[in-house]
């Protein structure tokens, strides 16, 4: 037999009216109550009738907003068919999407999309934010609003956000460093290609990578350069570095740009070994071709699809996430194992 409202409100000592309200997340209950309220519900296994939830919905204007640094990014793609078939899937309760994108971790355009969609009256916002205390305060502001927030692939510092879902960047870097312990066994000198150092995410990984390549014999980071994310200036970096450090072994691309990195090894002549993150289509060509040895997945179809549910029981069920963090799987890719 299903369980009822009226029933967690005989065993919580409550009127039905506040366990409605701490359940939907509309406020005005003390946070004790609400806490006990829902560890009720969790214990009995309380699940809210889609079908009425439904019907509700259908007649407000619910809209999830994503917010992330796509353009030019081949791998955000997946991150975005994932929220879209997540979204679609809610289709009877007339939840809707707004995507804004980005590129090359412009603040003041990151800040003004936060905005936008604030005007918009969206109910939620998944967002790839850049890590500076401006975002984390706009995204304060949102929450204390009544607009749920949480990170998606990279997270902030300093931010009251719902949670985070992503990938754990500290142990995508160890993988790959990890990787080199096989690829390297007589010493690593590496050159490090990341996106921003504004971004938490590729600092993280970088620091992975870091502490990795002090446990290995005669290994260490000679240099590193930032590509925001474009193959271009990747391209630019790489070579300049290359030619100040002829004594690299090894690039790592801890964010995206490894054709254009890759293109000016193969130009210099340069024998490395090349680590990089991700699966993309251009990624397995490069891997396909021997430019790249091996890459470090990290799931963004399920990044994506995870988000909008998180969303979604937040803003409809009233059922916040449990847990700080929601990680997606490092997955190592070579030529013999791609997709």
């Amino acid at each position: 037999m299903p369980v009822t409202v009226r029933q967690i409100a005989e065993l919580a000592g409550v009127s039905r009216g506040t366990v409605d309200r701490a359940l939907n997340n509309r406020g005005n209950v003390k946070p004790e109550v609400e806490r006990r309220i829902r560890e009720i519900a969790a214990e009995l296994g309380y699940t809210p009738n889609r079908a009425g939830k439904a019907l509700a919905y259908q007649r407000k204007d619910i809209r999830f907003g994503i917010v992330v640094n796509a353009q030019g990014n081949e791998f955000f793609d997946e991150v975005l068919r994932g929220a879209r078939t997540a979204t679609d899937e809610y289709a009877d309760f007339g939840i809707g999407l707004e995507i804004r994108t980005g590129q090359g971790y412009d603040v003041e355009q990151q800040l003004e999309q936060l905005e936008e969609l604030r005007i918009q009256r969206v109910s939620a916002i998944a967002i790839t934010p850049i890590n500076l205390p401006e975002i984390a305060r706009k995204m304060d502001q949102l929450m204390e609003e009544g607009i749920q927030v949480i990170t998606l692939n990279s997270d902030i510092e300093g931010s009251r956000r719902l949670c985070y879902v992503g990938c754990n960047y500290y142990q995508s870097g160890v993988t790959a460093g990890g990787l080199l312990r096989l690829l390297r066994p007589a010493g690593v000198r590496a050159g490090i290609i990341t996106g921003s150092v504004k971004m938490l995410g590729h600092n993280r990984r970088i620091s992975g990578f870091s502490d990795m390549l002090r446990q290995l014999p005669d290994s260490q980071v000679v240099d590193l350069a930032e590509s925001l994310d474009g193959s271009q200036i990747a391209y630019e970096q790489t070579l300049a570095m290359l030619q100040r450090h002829p004594d690299i072994n090894t690039l790592y691309f801890a964010a995206a740009g490894a054709a254009g990195g890759a293109r000016a090894a193969e130009e210099l002549g340069a024998r490395l070994t090349t680590i990089s993150c991700d699966d993309t289509r251009e990624i397995a060509q490069l891997i396909r071709a021997g430019n790249i040895q091996a890459t470090v997945c990290q799931e963004p179809f399920r990044q994506g699809y995870r988000a909008m549910q998180i969303l979604f029981e937040a803003v409809v069920n009233g059922v916040m996430p449990t847990e700080q963090y929601c990680y997606m799987d490092n997955i190592i890719r070579i030529r013999e194992n791609l997709q």
